[in-house]
């Protein structure tokens, strides 16, 4: 009897890691993507300091991409968090965002992560901007906009 039932949950269970899942976007993201050049560094400070620094972007262009480099991104100790990116005709829109939007267990206490992050452009003049979003157990779940720059892609 326990045959079937090991066979059926191993069937399941394949269906389900195969599936895969969509992510947690905001209203307005529906179509984003995520982007796969992606980099979190380790915790560089407590975002609660006195002298803590601001959230900030440096964008710059490649051939054929843009690059924006997000410093002191604010988020939860030891949280890993991901980018995804929304075009349009004259411009580029990340978002950055924890990858459990939903967590079980929270930490006490906010890092600061310095994060990079990439995606493909045709060439000319592109707006790039990027969005901080918490987690739904923050109470402030929706996209905030960190700040926005022109590049030219060459």
């Amino acid at each position: 009897m326990n045959v079937p039932i090991v066979r059926c949950s191993s069937l399941a269970l394949s269906l389900l890691a195969c599936s895969g899942s969509k992510p947690d976007l905001p209203a307005g993201w529906e179509g984003a993507h995520a982007v796969t050049s992606f980099t979190q560094a380790a915790c560089g400070g407590s975002a609660d300091a006195p002298d803590a620094p601001s959230e900030s972007i440096v964008a710059s262009a490649t051939p054929g991409s843009v690059r924006v480099a997000y410093h002191a991104a604010h988020f939860r100790c030891d949280q890993s968090v991901e980018g995804f990116a929304r075009t349009s005709p004259g411009g580029i829109d990340f978002l950055v965002q924890p990858t459990d939007m939903n967590p079980a267990h929270v930490a006490g206490c906010d890092c600061l992560y310095e994060v990079t992050l990439a995606s493909s452009r045709p060439p000319g003049p592109t707006t790039v901007t990027l969005y901080r979003r918490w987690d739904n157990e923050s109470g402030a779940p929706e996209p905030l906009e960190i700040g926005t720059a022109m590049v030219t892609v060459p």
